[in-house]
C-alpha cells in the first residue's frame, strides 16, 4: 500500500545503510522504519509498504520505497515570498498565489493594485512585494528552475546569491560544479539535481565531488581519514557505480592533490587535503617545540617566592604539572574535576608575572574562556578572538586551513580546555606562534573530544614526545561531591554509585520515555524551585545525548518553553521552519558567525560564536528583528532571515555544554543511537555540574555507557605525523 505525507521528525538515521525511523504527518501522525537516504524534516514524501507491529514501539509503516515529492511551482513561490519579502508571512504568501494562480508573477509585476483584493495586503505591503519582485525577477526565474528539482527556495536563493544571472546557465552545464561557488550546498542536493537533468551516474564531476562529500561524511564522526579499502566500497555502494570508476576518482583527486593517502600501522589511509596539511603542520610544531632545550631556571625556587601571594600550597604532583609547564616549550597538563588544574594555572601565572614574562590566557569557546577568566581573575579570549579570526565559513575547509592569523606576540600561551580544539583551528593556534613561544595545553582527554575533526590533545600526548603530566589525585573539597567522585568512577571504567539521600548526584529510575518526560516537567515546574530554592531559567540546564526521541534536544525544548516561557503575547511570538521563538527565550548561537555585530555597554564589535547562550529580550514582527542579550553581555539584533543561527536552549546536548559549568544540571538517560551513548559522554555531562546532577532514566542504559569506549576511537594521523617529525 501507498501513503503520502510530511515528515515531522527524523528519529534515527544510519549513514552507512540508510535504515530510518521517522514520523510521518498523513491523516494522523504514523511512524515509518525504512532505508533512504534524502529525506529530511518538512519534505512531503509518498511511501509504499506495509502496518507492521513491533513488540516494544507498536504499530509502524514498514516502508519499502520512499519518494520525495517534489514541490509544485506555487509552493516555492509560496515560499519564496514568505522568506523573502518582509511583512508578508507564508499565510499571506499562499492567499495571493492561490487567488491569481498562474497569473500571480505578472500580477505581481504588472498589476500590482489588484493584490488590494487579498486578505491581509494594503498598498505598503503591495509597493514593497512589486519592488522585489521588479529587482528580483532573475532570482525568482533561477528559485522556480531549482525548485522543479527539489531544491529549497531558501537554498535556491543562496545559490543565486554567489552566482546571479548564470544561475540556470551553470546548473544545466554542470550542476556539481556549484559546490565550488556555495559551500553550504549538500552533494545529495545536487546529485537529485544532476541525476534528473540526465546526467550519467559515472560522469567525471559527479565522481569527484561525491567521493568529497563522502570524506566530509566521514569527518562529521570526528574522523581525519578512512581506511582506503573501506572507503571505496563505501563509495561504491554511495555512488552506485563500480570499483574501477572510483579508483579512478580517487587517483585524479590525488594528482590534483584535493586528497592525500598516508599509511598508518600498515595500512593505507585517505585524508581531506585541508585535514592531512592541517595534521602535518601541527606534527611539526610540536616536534620542533619539543626538540627545544630551555634555559634553566629554579622554578621551585620561584613557586616559593610567589606561594604567600597566591595563598595556595601545592600537593608534590601540582609543583610537578607547574615546574613541567614553566620548563618546557611545549607541555601538558591533563586530569578530571577537582585535581587542580585551575590552581596550577594560577600558579603559573604568578610565577610569570615575577619574572615580567608576557603571556595569554586562552580558550577555545566564549563560555570557556569566561570560566576560566572567573576563577583565575586574569583576561581570557577566545581562540577567535586571540587569532582574529573572522569573515570565514569554519566548512570551507581549505580557505580555513590557509587563513592568515594574527602572531601571538606573548611568551607563553595558556591553553585551558584544549581537548575541545579540532584539528583545524589547533593548526591555526600554531601558525600563530613563534618558534620562542612556550605552550601550556590544559585539558581533560577523558571528555568528549572536540566537535569538529580529530583528537588533537589525545594525540599529542599519546605521541610521548610531549612532557605530560597526569593529575589523579581528587582534593579535599573535591572529595565531599559525590559528583566528582563518582565521575571519577566512571571514567576508571566503573559503575556510578548513586545515594538515595544527603548527596549532590541522584538517580531517578524511569520505566519509559513517558515517565522519565514526566519526571523532568516536574522537577523543572515545581520540585527543585521547592527543594532548593533556585530559578530554574538561570541556574538549571538539561543536557541530554541526543536531538531526537521524547528525551532530545527537540522535543525536551518545546516542553520546557512552555513550562518556564509560556505564550502569554502573540505579537512578542515569531514562528519558523518549525521551531517558535518567544520573548523571554533561552537560546543558543548554533554557528560562528564572525561579521554579526553586536553592542556590548558602550562598545561595539562583531562576532558570536557557536554554542553561546541568550535571552530573546523583543521580538519585533513589524521589523522582523530579533534581539537577543548574550551571557557575557553583547546585545545582538538578528533579521527573521537569520534566525536558523538560534535554536531554543532550556535543553541542550551534552557536546554543546561542553566547556561549560551549571549549577543544577537534570541528565535524562533512556535509550537511542548507541555510538552516542559512550562513556565519552556520560563523564562530560556528570562533570558539567557544580551543586548538584539529577540522572532520570535507565540505570542499565547509565551502565551501559560506562562499558561503551567508542567515543575514543576516531582515527586520525596525527600521532604518527608527530612521532615521524621526532
Amino acid at each position: 500500500m501507498k501513503i503520502t505525507g510530511k515528515v515531522q521528525a527524523i528519529i534515527f538515521h544510519n549513514e552507512s545503510n540508510g535504515y530510518t525511523v521517522m514520523v510521518i504527518k498523513s491523516s494522523s501522525s504514523i511512524t515509518a522504519v525504512g532505508e533512504t537516504f534524502e529525506i529530511e524534516a518538512g519534505d512531503e514524501v509518498e511511501l509504499e509498504g506495509n502496518y507492521t507491529t513491533h513488540k516494544d514501539y507498536g504499530q509502524q509503516f514498514s516502508f519499502k520505497t520512499c519518494v520525495k515529492i517534489m514541490p509544485k511551482d506555487s509552493v516555492a513561490l509560496i515560499q519564496y515570498i514568505a522568506d523573502n519579502v518582509k511583512g508578508i508571512g507564508k499565510k499571506t504568501a499562499k492567499n495571493i498565489v492561490n487567488m491569481f494562480g498562474e497569473d500571480v508573477k505578472d500580477v505581481i509585476r504588472f498589476s500590482p493594485n489588484r493584490l488590494l483584493e487579498v486578505q491581509g495586503m494594503n498598498e505598503e505591503k503591495i509597493e514593497v512585494l512589486n519592488d522585489f519582485f521588479t529587482n528580483e525577477w532573475e532570482k525568482w526565474n533561477a528559485v522556480e528552475y531549482l525548485a522543479s528539482f527539489g531544491v529549497s527556495s531558501l537554498t535556491a536563493s543562496r545559490i543565486f546569491d554567489v552566482l546571479k544571472e548564470e544561475t540556470i546557465t551553470i546548473v544545466k552545464e554542470n550542476p556539481y560544479s556549484l559546490l565550488e561557488f556555495v559551500r553550504t550546498l549538500d552533494f545529495k542536493t545536487i546529485d537529485m539535481v544532476g541525476l534528473n537533468q540526465g546526467i550519467a551516474i559515472d560522469n567525471k564531476s559527479r565522481i569527484r565531488y561525491g567521493i568529497l562529500h563522502f570524506l566530509n561524511v566521514i569527518t562529521e564522526f570526528g574522523h581525519t581519514c578512512i581506511d582506503e579499502e573501506f572507503f571505496k566500497k563505501y563509495a561504491c555502494e554511495n555512488l552506485r557505480v563500480d570499483l574501477d570508476v572510483i579508483e579512478s576518482g580517487i587517483a585524479s583527486l590525488r594528482m590534483s592533490e584535493d586528497i592525500y593517502i598516508s599509511e598508518i600501522d600498515g595500512k593505507n589511509y585517505i585524508f581531506r587535503k585541508a585535514l592531512y596539511l592541517a595534521e602535518q603542520n601541527i606534527a611539526s610544531h610540536v616536534a620542533m617545540h619539543a626538540k627545544q632545550i630551555m634555559p634553566k631556571v629554579n622554578y621551585e625556587k620561584k613557586l616559593n617566592e610567589v606561594k604567600n601571594t597566591i595563598g595556595i600550597t601545592l600537593s608534590e604532583k601540582q609543583k610537578e604539572a607547574t615546574i613541567n609547564a614553566l620548563s618546557n616549550s611545549i607541555s601538558v597538563i591533563t586530569g578530571g574535576p577537582g585535581t587542580g588544574k585551575t590552581t596550577i594555572i594560577k600558579c603559573i601565572i604568578e610565577v610569570l608575572t615575577s619574572m615580567k614574562k608576557s603571556y595569554v590566557l586562552t580558550a577555545p569557546t566564549g563560555r570557556a574562556a569566561k570560566r576560566i577568566s572567573e576563577t583565575t581573575s586574569k583576561q581570557a579570549k577566545t581562540m577567535h578572538r586571540l587569532l582574529e579570526i573572522s569573515k570565514i565559513d569554519d566548512r570551507d575547509l581549505d580557505t580555513f586551513l590557509n587563513y592568515i592569523v594574527k602572531t601571538i606576540e606573548a611568551e607563553v600561551v595558556i591553553v585551558d580546555e584544549a581537548s575541545m580544539i579540532d584539528t583545524l583551528m589547533m593548526n591555526n593556534l600554531f601558525k600563530a606562534i613563534k618558534p620562542t613561544t612556550q605552550v601550556i595545553l590544559v585539558g581533560d582527554v577523558n571528555q568528549l573530544p572536540s566537535v569538529g575533526p580529530g583528537n588533537v590533545l589525545k594525540d599529542i600526548i599519546d605521541s610521548n614526545v610531549v612532557v605530560t603530566t597526569e593529575l589523579n589525585e581528587i582534593y579535599r573539597q573535591s572529595k565531599e561531591s559525590s559528583i566528582i567522585v563518582n565521575a571519577h568512577r566512571v571514567n576508571s571504567g566503573l559503575y556510578p554509585e548513586f545515594q538515595s539521600k544527603d548527596s549532590d548526584l541522584y538517580f531517578i529510575k524511569s520505566e519509559s520515555m513517558d515517565e522519565a518526560l514526566g519526571e523532568i516537567t516536574s522537577l523543572v515546574s515545581y520540585r527543585l524551585s521547592n527543594f532548593a530554592n533556585i530559578n530554574p531559567m538561570l541556574d538549571l540546564q538539561v543536557l541530554t545525548p541526543t536531538k531526537k526521541t521524547d528525551l532530545g534536544t527537540i522535543n525536551l525544548n518545546k516542553v520546557l518553553q512552555n513550562i518556564l516561557n509560556p505564550k502569554k503575547d502573540e505579537s512578542k511570538c515569531k514562528e519558523i521552519a518549525g521551531k517558535e521563538f518567544r520573548q523571554g527565550d533561552k537560546v543558543m548561537q548554533i554557528i560562528n558567525n564572525y561579521d554579526k555585530e553586536f553592542v556590548q555597554g558602550v562598545e561595539m564589535g562583531a562576532g558570536i560564536y557557536n554554542g553561546d547562550i541568550g535571552y530573546v529580550t523583543n521580538i519585533d514582527n513589524m521589523l522582523e528583528k530579533l534581539t537577543v542579550l548574550f551571557e557575557d553581555g553583547k546585545e545582538i539584533d538578528y533579521d527573521f532571515k537569520e534566525l536558523d543561527q538560534l535554536e531554543l536552549a532550556y535543553a541542550i546536548t551534552v557536546h554543546k555544554s561542553q566547556g561549560s559549568e551549571y549549577d543544577y544540571v537534570i541528565l535524562p538517560i533512556y535509550s537511542g543511537y548507541p555510538k552516542l551513548f559512550t562513556r565519552n559522554l556520560l563523564y562530560t555531562a556528570m562533570t558539567r555540574a557544580k551543586k548538584m546532577l539529577i540522572i532520570i532514566g535507565n540505570r542499565n542504559m547509565v551502565n551501559y555507557m560506562v562499558d561503551n569506549i567508542g567515543e575514543k576511537n576516531r582515527k586520525t594521523g596525527l600521532k604518527t605525523k608527530i612521532i615521524e617529525n621526532i
